[in-house]
């Protein structure tokens, strides 16, 4: 379909990547511009950007893209597989996972913008020498709502003996890695979940270093496909266990079952049994990294436990016995004497795992698990009122508030409970009045934000229905909010914050506009543009100032902005943010530096960027934050000048050059001044 080329662009002085249609009529190649069009449409850090669009002197359509030093995921599997020391060192299974989340985040960005990318596999992402992952090859993209146009260059496919190869036709995509649907030719009714699958392909290429389907002829493969027949997962194993025949030499430990069946789900023949969304996938995987069960697995109360133990391994020193009690414990009951009271005493005391266990479901939205979990609790030592206050908040936010009420009152010496106590008995009086309980739930969900329960918040707001429509403030949005800033903070060595690793964005500021029934967001230049993951920007500090008091207050946390102090401790102790050389390379960081190290006086610099650019489409350092330096100047919490009244600004911008990009540096604006150059990270005390 194309060829790509290193190439140079003389106007801008830079190198990029030139992608040359191979099918063209008079210059024009209807499928290849439009995959040109789907990319200019992606901004998104772990989407290949693109420059510009033209016609050769040979009349073939071009595009230029971002020039990526790297590798294939394919190649550096390749390497794994083949038993390359230093890939396997470089790449081991949690850095393969980072990518694949990383490959995710495109996909989930993609997905909000209508865009499917039907031909996902390992040869299609790029992993760059520093750590990028850009997605590729956009060329059979479909837009969602779009007719598709069948061209010319759409037949029959023929049987070119690689199945891991793209094909155009009647079927179209990838063989190895494509859905059931696509296998079939149902190209309208392709939807996220077809995307899934092929994700869920690359996950198991990473697990078992090979395609998910093998076959003789394209037939088979496509047989396959359709009828979910994938090779297994199991490999190598170790020890005098069983050994599966062909698995890779390199892998040397079998794929763990949670993996598995995380990856099973996502490639299921039946769509409707896949993830119902990118995230939702994602979000098994992180569960997985994290040592928690996926909701993917069949995980038991002992799978659970033996679990949590890993996750907390300094709070449970006598971990093992009591795996052994809880495992083995209706055996025990039996046994007369000193030894059944002796089992029954372990057992009670595994009461704060069930505990722990009924947070973890929460979080992942299971309330009915949540509920089994803090009864085990409650039933194993119902002395404790903590228990009682947690069974109690479960049942609140379930909505049956009568039972809620029985457990706050075995509650009664903790403090928390006896408040939601209180408020609970207002509801059921509330409801008494008032049949339908949609406004008393709304003030609940008013209050589990305020007490810093966004987890909670969300699934009861899942239940208010149209609550929301007339109301011109939208809190139904807070605990979308509260998610997206909490999953991007990162502890800061040497203070007692976390800090976002990354600056606060568009679309979340949209966020926090529409829950406060403010004004809609506008474009902030005529000079660029911006969408949902750039660094929002024309924010004064009061105005961050007040969005942090707002967050503060519905989510029951302290949020703030860093201190001077606490910034330079997340930057380092370079002299730049990106090192101590100067002037910075291309992907250092979004600045208007020439390659000469001067001002660049259309303030697009070597990054080849006039105006911010989406987060985290710079390197990061080695904290893991993004964008310290360059992209939006960021407004610290101290540091007021008492003569001018001005407030401190931190790490340059995109604007800047020169001695305003040093970590010394500190610029000042009044705290009124909203300018296209400003923006603001957010900080969360993390010790009280």
């Amino acid at each position: 379909m194309g060829q790509i080329y290193f190439g140079e662009d003389p106007q801008l002085e830079r190198q990029v990547a030139v992608k040359v249609s191979s099918i063209s009529e008079d210059g024009e190649d209807p499928r290849f511009s439009k995959e040109a069009k789907v990319l200019a449409q992606l901004a998104h850090p772990n989407i290949v950007p693109i420059h510009n669009i033209g016609v050769d002197a040979q009349g073939r359509p071009f595009y230029s893209m971002k020039l990526v030093k790297g590798r294939t995921l394919q190649a550096v599997l390749n390497l794994i597989r083949d038993g390359d020391a230093a890939a396997i060192k470089e790449y081991p299974r949690a850095t393969l996972l980072t990518i694949f989340r990383k490959v995710c985040d495109a996909m989930m960005f993609a997905h909000s913008q209508g865009i499917l990318h039907r031909d996902l596999k390992p040869e299609n992402i790029m992993v760059g020498e520093y750590g990028e992952v850009l997605v590729m090859d956009w060329g059979l993209a479909k837009v969602l709502g779009e007719r598709e146009e069948q061209g010319s260059s759409v037949s029959r496919v023929n049987d070119t003996g690689d199945y891991g190869m793209t094909m155009e036709g009647e079927v179209m995509g990838t063989p190895q890695y494509m859905s059931p649907e696509q296998a079939m030719g149902m190209v309208a009714e392709l939807d996220a979940r077809s995307d899934i699958y092929s994700l869920g392909g690359i996950l198991y290429a990473i697990l078992t270093l090979r395609p998910p389907i093998d076959g003789m002829t394209l037939e088979e493969v496509l047989t396959k496909v359709k009828n979910g027949n994938i090779s297994s997962m199991v490999t190598k194993r170790g020890g005098k266990a069983a050994v599966t025949v062909g698995a890779p030499n390199a892998m040397g430990a079998e794929v763990p079952e949670a993996l598995q069946a995380v990856t099973l789900k996502a490639m299921a023949t039946d769509r409707n049994e896949r993830y119902t969304s990118v995230e939702a996938f994602t979000g098994d995987i992180e569960r997985y990294q994290n040592g928690f069960a996926t909701n993917a697995e069949d995980a038991g109360t002992f799978k659970r436990i033996k679990l949590w133990v890993g996750r907390n391994k300094v709070l449970t020193g006598s971990a093992a016995a009591m795996l052994v009690v809880v495992g083995g414990f209706s055996a025990k009951v039996v046994v007369e004497g000193r030894k059944a009271s002796a089992a029954l005493a372990r057992l009670r005391a595994s009461a704060p795992t069930f505990a722990l266990r009924a947070a973890d479901a929460v979080q992942s939205g299971n309330l009915e698990e949540a509920l089994e979990a803090a009864s085990n609790a409650v039933d194993l030592q119902p002395e404790v009122a903590e228990y009682h206050r947690i069974r109690g908040n479960v049942l609140q936010v379930m909505v049956r508030w009568p039972e809620a009420v029985k457990e706050y009152r075995f509650a009664k010496e903790d403090e928390q409970a006896l408040k939601n106590l209180k408020l609970t008995e207002e509801f059921i009086q509330q409801t008494e009045k008032d049949t339908n309980d949609t406004k008393a739930k709304g003030r609940l969900f008013e209050e589990l934000n305020a007490q810093g329960r966004q987890y909670e918040a969300m699934a009861l707001s899942s239940t208010l229905g149209d609550f929301w429509k007339d109301r011109k403030k939208d809190l139904s949005v807070i605990p979308e909010l509260a998610r997206r800033l909490e999953a991007k903070m990162l502890p800061v060595p040497g203070t007692k914050i976390l800090l976002s690793k990354t600056e606060f964005t568009v679309g979340e500021w949209k966020l926090y506009l529409k829950a406060e029934g403010l004004p809609d967001w506008k474009q902030p230049s005529t000079e660029f543009e911006q969408n949902d993951e750039y660094p929002v920007v024309m924010v004064s500090w009061n105005d961050a100032k007040k969005f942090c008091e707002w967050v503060s207050k519905v989510t029951g946390k302290e949020w703030r902005l860093p201190t001077n102090s606490e910034w330079e401790a997340a930057v380092g102790t370079s002299n730049y943010p990106w090192g101590d050389y100067y002037p910075p390379n291309w992907d250092d960081g979004n600045y208007a530096v020439a390659e000469d190290g001067k001002d660049d006086p259309a303030k697009v610099g070597v990054d080849g960027i006039k105006g911010t650019a989406p987060v985290g489409s710079f390197k990061m350092n080695v904290l893991g934050f993004y964008d310290l330096g360059g992209n939006a100047s960021e407004w610290m919490w101290d540091g007021l000048d008492e003569k001018t009244g001005k407030r401190v600004l931190r790490g340059g911008s995109w604007y800047v050059s020169g001695g305003s990009c040093t970590v010394a540096y500190r610029g000042y604006d009044a705290p009124v001044h909203r300018g296209s150059r400003n923006g603001f990270r957010v900080a969360l005390s993390s010790v009280p």
